[in-house]
């Protein structure tokens, strides 16, 4: 909710990703589902069969 935390957490994912990053979307709004919520998290992931 906080796009100023996010230029300065975006250094910190510059550094721990080295060549190509993963897909992101930052999207400022006003408030999440629970008021004490810094972040919401949605992916996809895909697992290899076993």
């Amino acid at each position: 909710t906080d796009m100023d935390a996010m230029k300065k957490y975006n250094d910190a994912r510059k550094a721990f990703y080295k060549g190509d990053f993963p897909a992101a979307t930052w999207v400022q709004i006003t408030r999440l589902f629970m008021p004490d919520a810094k972040l919401e998290v949605e992916l996809v992931a895909h697992l290899p069969a076993k």
